[in-house]
């Protein structure tokens, strides 16, 4: 008997352990999450096609069998569906190689190898899962992001702590005979969807309330733990303003 397909297609948020984004289907191994799942294991609990879009914030790395999770996420997302990821990149040296929690590395060019028009095939590999990149975003450290692109890239590939994080939006290939939309107005939605996802991400109701109870606690507003995270807020608003000027798109 077929799956029941869903009315509406489905979005799916995976690595939702602190932070949901209201509307989405909010997935995690930590029981705070909606729907908990051990990634690397447990299949989704959706109809195949039946997903238009998956985000996911710095997950990846932490699922020891991620290229499982991988199919998985094909597996759902109807063909042209968007994955939409932020992840550490590869040569970060602080807060990723050094990180026991980090498994696996992750460049520009780790999803190639789901891409047949370009690395997929190379490998003694199983399983049909079938991406093709629409753009990719670096979030520079320092003044790397203010070179010329020719060294920009050049650093990329032979220097350590040039890249943050990245940025890559990618789309489900499922019918290898029907075309898929890469185009450069493709690339400009997606990141900015990307964008409006990561601001709508809030912090579950449980989390809130033990912010709000330890205010309560504290003599005065000054010093709290919420004036501590404001101004960390305010700080990160100013740096992200300055990031922006340092991130390449669509290479």
């Amino acid at each position: 008997m077929p799956e029941q397909q869903p009315a509406t297609p489905l979005d799916i948020n995976i690595g939702a352990a602190k932070t949901y984004i209201p509307g989405f289907i909010n997935i995690d191994i930590d029981e705070k999450a909606e729907l908990v799942l051990d990634l690397g294991v447990d299949k989704l609990p959706f109809p195949d096609n039946s997903a238009r879009t998956v985000v996911s914030r710095h997950t990846l790395e932490h699922i020891p069998n991620y290229l499982f999770a991988l199919g998985e996420i094909h597996r759902v997302l109807r063909h042209d569906g968007e994955l939409l990821l932020s992840l550490p990149y590869v040569t970060r040296t602080e807060h990723h190689l050094v990180n026991p929690y980090h498994l696996h590395n992750f460049s520009e060019l780790a999803f190639d190898f789901f891409d047949p028009q370009l690395l997929k095939g190379s490998a003694a590999e199983e399983g049909d899962t079938t991406f093709r990149r629409v753009f990719v975003r670096f979030n520079y450290n320092g003044y790397f992001g203010l070179a010329p692109r020719l060294y920009r890239v050049w650093a990329r590939k032979h220097l350590l702590n040039v890249v943050r994080q990245f940025d890559i939006g990618l789309v489900a290939i499922k019918d290898p005979g029907q075309p898929v939309d890469v185009s450069r107005e493709r690339a400009r939605k997606l990141e900015a969807r990307l964008d409006a996802l990561k601001s709508a991400r809030v912090p579950y109701p449980a989390l809130e309330g033990q912010r709000q109870a330890a205010d309560l606690q504290s003599p005065s507003g000054q010093g709290s733990p919420s004036a501590i995270a404001s101004t960390r807020r305010a700080l990160g608003r100013s740096r992200s303003a300055l990031k922006r000027r340092w991130e390449v798109h669509y290479e």
